[in-house]
């Protein structure tokens, strides 16, 4: 195993050692040989509110707000 983790840290010092300077990322790796539509939706609500419904098995509820016990370390 210890091989396999020292090849995996040999693959990525070769890519550091690659001068990316100028390079823009891409937003996918075929936009290389192609041009790449994004299909994004339009941000809208789909489903109706069902807060209420939803924490009406929480255990407290404040104000629209599921509450939690409070963690100090």
């Amino acid at each position: 195993m210890l091989d396999q983790i020292n090849g995996f840290f040999s693959i990525v010092e070769a890519m550091r050692a690659v001068d990316t300077t100028g390079v823009e990322p891409l937003p996918h790796p075929i936009a290389t040989i192609q041009e790449v539509a994004l299909r994004l939706r339009d941000d809208i609500a789909s489903e109706a509110n069902q807060r209420e419904a939803n924490q009406r098995s929480a255990p407290a509820v404040e104000r629209g707000l599921f509450l939690v016990p409070k963690v100090i370390e």
